[in-house]
């Protein structure tokens, strides 16, 4: 605030607090603030928003996005900043952290000359205070935030606490609140009526500061602004709430499951109206809230796991009187169902829980997706449970039918999902992105199954059996021939009944992976964050899809060498594919990943070499699409590899194949590496059908994303460079090697990447004109001009119609990307 103060001449500051505000009349605040008055006076004065402590970062993108999008409706084009948005953050962590050029770190450890101010200050407030050493905000910054001082004056405070009297449990219930819910305040009427505060006769209403009695101290009076404005008290200090929860259950034996079971079980704190929406809302966030950091933080709320932790046992009936206070509550019982399945193995309950919340919030995958979860738990817990070296046939049946259960569904995860994602880009403002829990889940499910018919006599004496086992899950051999064949049929028999009583499930399963796969890795390798964050989820997730990889790889693409040397081109062909797609380089995302996966060189030289090999048996179209993917990707890796193709033979099978009748499936492939290879810096005769091919690609990115881009950006794979051949293409890689990496990730969000003198010798400088939202970029041949979409429309906000500019451009799948305006023309 003193910043905002101190430079209020300079813009038209503002404060946003409330994080559950709509961000689109905020936007529309925002804008009006901008032009308010300014009379055609050019430049105008910028707004300087400052956004008070939200504590999700996506937020505060989907704000800069709608003030963005408003911006240019107004056709509000400048070259400086109009809006600046200053985002606090109050961090717990004591631990010290460097200033970066886009972030201040503002800490807690005063200077000598601070603290001197302060010991002035505080002899200054002693002349008028007799209690100054109650001050407690002040006196922490006084002594430095040091911790003992703070446990000191908990502890004192607290001497006389007894929670069976109405002032120490609501200071227990604010205490709790107040550590797990950044905010939390209770409401001056709640207070009022749980302590039954009677209004005095002469004076009026009894001051609720004094209902507290000796704890008093600790608390403060604050505004809560919502869609009603009401008083309020909080702790004084975050340290100080910190301090007491800890001396409540040391000391006092006051553990966080009974001051939450209070909180929960106390229908006297719920019967003001007034501040008893906020007070539902930070209860609800204190249950629900988790710690996405990582994947065993993920699974409960802070709350939930320290009461775990401190009470074990007692966190069920904490959840259980959690759904009778929030009865109509889906995502309540969805933690019970989570619960349940996680932690107490306990899934007839768990189904009970996920089927409630399923009533409750019939169009939602995540809650879908819970339901999906407790099968394929209950699948797993099963099959760890069987110790036995064989499975027997009622088992197998019983675990087949578990898995048939959770295919079903996480493939109903899954069509919600699009759903959801289809209704999201047509509301605009939603930038949640598409949920791909139901596609891992059901690659899960299918690992669970291999592992499990591994475990039966029909397919696991050897390897041949093994191989067979490969063949029935591809649908290429179905289980009468294989019992035809099988020298124990009569002792299997009852295998192979139960076997075929679930055929859809099993002959399906390798393509329904495979499926699985490829759309992750579509996701995965041509989406980012609109923003470069790291989503842990994700992280997680992409982890536990390479451990299901592998197990699909070790089944399906590894056949056992022939030990007589003569081998049919067939078989080699066979094998060719087969190490492909081991490899994941099978598809075209799967070879561009190898950008950024530290491939061994030399598995790439033998990627390269069998593409090369295929590309001489009739090929199909995929096939010469990736076969170019190959050679440009190893030529970014090692550009003196033997195994390259020369780059005019590789532009001639790119020229054949778009002469060729092209699949759907291959549309995206090909036209965004026809793009990058033939954008001209010479001539070429395919150059001239490039728009149309930058059509086609964004046509075929709009079809094959529809459902998975909401909130996502397409990634730019590659630069466009200063060389010519394969060396104009610059991957992200070889810019990120010129930067320190502990820079590039602010210098790339910031945008000062592009200043960088080594960057500029890299990169080609393109020239255009400003047309409508996008540029008409120049090129070699004459009359050929390319449309660039700017990666955000600010980035050309402030040049009017017709403007010529020089810029730089990548190549992402929804067509050339305009990174950075150099300068006007």
């Amino acid at each position: 605030m003193h910043t905002l103060w101190a430079l209020r001449e300079s813009f038209r500051c503002a404060v946003l607090k409330n994080n559950d505000a709509d961000f689109t009349e905020v936007a529309e605040q925002v804008v009006k603030l901008l032009m308010y008055d300014h009379k055609e006076q050019l430049p105008r004065v910028p707004v300087l928003l400052m956004i008070d402590d939200f504590d999700e970062m996506e937020k505060v993108y989907d704000l800069q996005q709608l003030i963005e999008r408003k911006c240019t409706e107004k056709n509000i084009h400048s070259k400086s900043a109009e809006v600046i948005v200053l985002n606090c953050m109050r961090s717990e962590s004591s631990d010290p952290t460097e200033t970066t050029e886009d972030t201040v770190i503002i800490g807690n450890n005063l200077s000598e000359k601070e603290q001197k101010l302060f010991e002035e200050k505080l002899v200054e407030i002693e002349k008028i205070h007799k209690n100054a050493e109650t001050f407690y905000g002040f006196m922490i910054m006084k002594k430095n935030f040091k911790s003992e001082y703070v446990q000191g004056v908990a502890r004192n405070t607290l001497k006389s606490f007894n929670i069976n009297q109405k002032h120490a449990q609501l200071l227990a219930v604010l205490v709790l609140l107040s550590v797990y819910c950044k905010g939390a305040s209770l409401s001056i009427s709640l207070c009022e009526e749980f302590l039954g505060l009677q209004p005095k006769p002469v004076c009026g209403t009894a001051k609720v500061e004094d209902g507290f009695g000796k704890f008093s101290t600790l608390i403060a009076r604050c505004q809560v602004e919502g869609k009603v404005v009401f008083t309020a008290v909080k702790m004084i200090h975050s340290s100080i709430a910190q301090h007491c929860l800890s001396e409540l259950t040391t000391t006092h034996s006051v553990k966080k499951a009974d001051i939450t079971d209070l909180l929960l079980t106390t229908n006297k704190l719920y019967e003001s109206t007034q501040g008893k929406d906020k007070l539902l809302q930070d209860v609800h966030h204190v249950l629900v809230k988790r710690n996405l950091s990582t994947e065993e933080e993920s699974q409960f709320s802070p709350l939930i796991q320290d009461i775990t932790k401190e009470t074990p046992g007692q966190e069920e009936m904490v959840l259980i009187n959690a759904s009778k206070r929030f009865e109509k509550d889906a995502v309540i019982f969805q933690l019970l169902a989570r619960y349940y399945y996680l932690k107490k193995k306990d899934f007839l309950e768990a189904k009970h829980w996920a089927q409630k919340a399923k009533e409750l919030s019939k169009d939602s995958s995540y809650i879908a997706d819970t339901s999906a979860q407790v099968h394929k738990h209950e699948l797993k817990n099963a099959i760890a449970k069987y110790k036995e070296q064989h499975i027997s046939p009622d088992k197998l049946a019983m675990f087949l039918g578990m898995a048939q259960s959770a295919v079903d569904a996480f493939k109903e995860t899954q069509r919600i999902a699009k759903k959801e994602s289809v209704q999201r880009l047509q509301d605009k403002r939603d930038n949640y992105p598409f949920n791909t829990s139901g596609l891992l889940g059901e690659i899960q499910v299918g690992v669970l199954i291999i592992e499990m018919l591994e475990k039966t006599p029909v397919f696991s004496s050897d390897n041949v059996r093994h191989d067979i086992m490969s063949q029935v899950l591809s649908g290429d051999v179905n289980l009468q021939d294989v019992e035809k064949n099988d020298q124990r049929h009569s002792k299997h028999k009852s295998y192979y009944a139960i076997l075929r009583s679930f055929e859809d499930v099993l002959y399906n399963l390798r393509h329904r992976m495979k499926v699985n796969f490829d759309l992750l890795d579509n996701f995965y390798v041509n989406l980012g964050s609109r923003f470069g964050m790291k989503d842990s989820r994700e992280q997680v997730a992409q982890y536990e899809l390479s451990r299901c990889f592998k197990q699909y790889a070790n089944l399906f693409c590894k056949t056992a060498s022939l030990k007589n040397k003569i081998v049919s081109t067939l078989f080699k062909l066979y094998q060719a594919r087969q190490f492909l797609e081991m490899q994941k380089a099978d598809t075209y995302c799967g070879i561009l990943n190898f950008l950024s996966n530290n491939i061994p060189t030399e598995i790439m030289e033998k990627i390269a070499r069998q593409y090369d090999f295929l590309c001489n048996y009739n090929p199909d179209v995929l096939t010469k699409i990736n076969f170019i993917y190959a050679n440009v990707v190893l030529s970014r890796i090692k550009l003196e590899s033997p195994h390259i193709k020369q780059y005019p033979k590789v532009l001639d099978v790119l020229c054949q194949v778009l002469r060729e009748q092209i699949p759907l499936s291959a549309n995206l492939p090909l036209h965004f590496i026809a793009v990058m290879l033939l954008w001209p810096q010479q001539y070429h005769p395919e150059c001239t059908r490039l728009g149309r091919c930058i059509s086609q690609m964004r046509t075929a990115y709009h079809t094959v994303m529809k459902e998975m881009r909401n909130g996502k950006r397409p990634v730019v794979h590659f630069f466009l460079g200063k060389k010519q051949g394969y060396e104009k293409l610059v991957p992200l890689g070889e810019i990120k090697r010129l930067i320190k990496p502990e820079e590039f990730a602010y210098m790339w969000e910031n945008g000062k990447i592009w200043k960088e003198k080594k960057v500029h010798d890299l990169l080609c400088r393109v020239t255009g004109e400003v047309k409508n939202n996008f540029i008409l970029a120049d090129t070699c041949i004459q009359g050929l001009k390319l449309p660039v979409t700017p990666m955000f429309q600010s980035q050309i906000g402030g040049y009017a119609e017709g403007s010529k500019v020089s810029f730089f451009t990548g190549f992402s799948v929804n067509g050339p990307y305009l990174l950075k305006v150099i300068k006007r023309i």
